[in-house]
Parts: C-alpha cells; sequence; structure tokens
C-alpha cells in the first residue's frame, strides 16, 4: 500500500457514505461504521496488515502533532479491547478496522466542513 492507494481507499469510503439514507436514527457515524466493517481490509488478515504496516509507519506522527497510528491505538485502548486471548491476526483486524472508521470519519468531517463553509 502506499499514500495514493490509501487516500483512494478512504475518498471511496466517504463517497460511499453518500448511498445511505441518513437520518436521526442512522447518521454518518452509524454509515461509517458499517461500511468499514464490510470492507474487506477489516477483514482479510493479508489486507488488514498491509492497512496496518502502512499507516504504522506513514502516519504514525504527524507534524506539529499526533498522527492517525497514535489516534487509532487509543480508540483501542478506550474501547478496551481485550487481548487476552486474541491473535496477532485478530488484532490487525481491529487495528485496521478502526484505521479505517477513524481516518473516514476525519475525511467526512472536513468535506462537511468545507460545504457548511
Amino acid at each position: 500500500m502506499n499514500q495514493n492507494e490509501f487516500n483512494s481507499l478512504i475518498d471511496s469510503l466517504v463517497d460511499s457514505v453518500k448511498d445511505y439514507n441518513l437520518d436521526d436514527s442512522f447518521d454518518h457515524y452509524n454509515a461509517i461504521v458499517e461500511i468499514c466493517g464490510n470492507c474487506n481490509y477489516s477483514f482479510e488478515y493479508y489486507r488488514s496488515w498491509q492497512l496496518v504496516n502502512f499507516v504504522r509507519f506513514e502516519h504514525f506522527n504527524a507534524e506539529g502533532g499526533l498522527g492517525l497510528f497514535y489516534e487509532v491505538e487509543m480508540e483501542v485502548k478506550h474501547n478496551g479491547h481485550n487481548t487476552d486471548d486474541i491473535s496477532l491476526d485478530d488484532y490487525m483486524l481491529t487495528f485496521a478496522y478502526n484505521i479505517l472508521k477513524v481516518a473516514t470519519l476525519k475525511k467526512y468531517n472536513e468535506q462537511e466542513s468545507e460545504v457548511m463553509a
């Protein structure tokens, strides 16, 4: 995976939100959670490892702040992810899903802010 592939993946996930009938009972957050959960990077070991590896080394620290990988680490820790009886492959699936979710939410919110401005 490279930066262009990553950007394209996140852009396509954000575009998928438009296919949902959003309302008070099913908002953009719910749509993004569902979309990211159905993305093959969040349930195929090989792809999840590629995604996590890329983000770990390319997005660990951002200029002037914490990077996407750090945000995802905090998200996984905050959600109380139990690692007692989980394989490393399954842990990568969790990280991959959260990478997709966090990056898609950020991009969606950025686009919505631009529309509102």
